[in-house]
């Protein structure tokens, strides 16, 4: 209680410095005001840097992977032939946000294509083990297929790809359940993979380079989509 009762009257006592005057303040507002410039040009140096070493890592990134021509078509001027600072910037940053959307494009693409490989990988060992009579991975397989698949019509899918596996139409359902009584029971608000799937090839097939940019149409030549 006495802690509180001190903390009070030192908080009450009139402070020892004086009060900034008018005059006072208004010099540290124009003294602020004089220096946004300077302020504004530090950022911008800093992020026109930031913007080429983002610029650089796409470039390589995509070089990597065989994506030649992207960075250096015809109609590309030199950044360092740019005097104007703003209008630098400006040509900086065009470049990476479209060196950014072909990047998505192609990391979609092996996306796609990654998970086609694995499918197929999976397929191959399977059929590679029942053909030698162990049926392991079979087993493991259609346990996971049967965790994680819910759309009775991606199970019935699955099943017929499988050679009739034995795999219920729901989870957790009867082997001997016939495809209407699956179907009067299953959830609407299950995933539905085939449409999801036709969805992302479906945007897959219809972006190329020059849909980011008409300039980037004369490359397209040297463009190689991952199959």
């Amino acid at each position: 209680m006495a802690t509180l009762l001190d903390k009070r009257r030192r908080n009450a006592r009139p402070s020892k410095y004086r009060p900034r005057t008018e005059a006072q303040k208004q010099r540290r507002r124009d003294l602020w005001e004089a220096r946004a410039d300077e302020r504004n040009a530090r950022r911008t140096i800093d992020a026109e840097a930031e913007l080429r070493e983002r610029l650089a890592e796409l470039e390589t990134a995509l070089r990597d992977l065989g994506q030649t021509g992207i960075h250096t078509r015809r109609h590309a001027r030199p950044l360092e032939d740019i005097a104007d600072d703003a209008q630098r910037f400006a040509v900086l940053k065009a470049r990476v946000e479209r060196l950014e959307a072909l990047w998505a494009i192609n990391r979609r693409k092996r996306e796609t294509r990654g998970k086609i490989i694995i499918g197929g990988a999976m397929l191959a060992e399977l059929i590679e083990g029942v053909a030698a009579g162990d049926n392991a991975f079979f087993v493991a397989l259609l346990d996971v297929l049967d965790r994680r698949v819910e759309a009775v019509r991606d199970r019935l899918t699955v099943k017929e790809l499988l050679g009739n596996a034995p795999l219920p139409l729901r989870p957790g359902g009867d082997l001997l359940e016939p495809l209407e009584a699956a179907l009067a029971g299953a959830f609407d608000e299950a995933p539905d993979f085939d449409a999801l799937v036709q969805s992302a090839m479906a945007e897959e097939t219809l972006v190329r380079p020059r849909d980011i940019d008409e300039d980037y149409a004369d490359v397209e030549a040297s463009w190689r989509p991952e199959a």
